[in-house]
């Protein structure tokens, strides 16, 4: 004689999983040194930023949830300046980017005196509305990290000073004849 035993399965709606999930199994407990943990967050300010920038560039630019993408954009940057983000929309506006890819970032510190310059080299990859890749293009922006304590902690806040530094000529300054 068999016995066979139905058991009914029973599913789980995503919201009872957000109802009864917990943040231990989203964030690693692994500690990061600050180099480690800097890295991790220029990759996802970059990544923010590309993505609302392409947003912003795919709309119609005049409603209200396209100004509050342009405030969103300015506020990633020390000085809520215009000319910080004219370049970077203007290049997503004549390729036609709908998607960026934030890759291969790499952190470097420039002495230049007294001050520490802090760059991030990386590669965006952009995308257009099909998912077909446009192209890979090499990238290099200066960013700044600005205390900001909160209860005695030490805290900080990450602004970019400028998105996409282009080389400096090395041509010397004088009188030509």
């Amino acid at each position: 004689m068999t016995i066979i035993a139905c058991k009914k399965e029973q599913t789980i709606s995503d919201i009872d999983v957000l109802r009864n999930g917990n943040n231990e199994d989203v964030y690693s407990t692994t500690k990061l040194d600050s180099a480690q943990a800097i890295a991790s967050i220029t990759q996802q300010k970059l990544q923010e930023l590309y993505d609302i920038s392409a947003l912003y560039s795919s709309g119609n630019k005049n409603t209200a949830i396209d100004s509050l993408n342009y405030e969103q954009i300015q506020g990633y940057f020390v000085k809520k300046d215009s000319a910080n983000v004219l370049g970077l929309l203007k290049e997503l506006d004549s390729l036609k980017v709908k998607l960026v890819k934030v890759k291969n970032l790499s952190i470097i510190t420039e002495i230049n005196g007294k001050d520490t310059l802090d760059y991030a080299n990386y590669t965006v990859e952009y995308k257009d509305r099909d998912q077909r890749m446009i192209g890979e293009f090499n990238k290099k922006s200066q960013y700044k990290l600005l205390k900001s304590p909160v209860n005695f902690k030490k805290e900080f806040k990450f602004y970019f000073v400028e998105i996409d530094v282009k080389p400096k000529d090395s041509t010397s300054v004088g009188v030509t004849k």
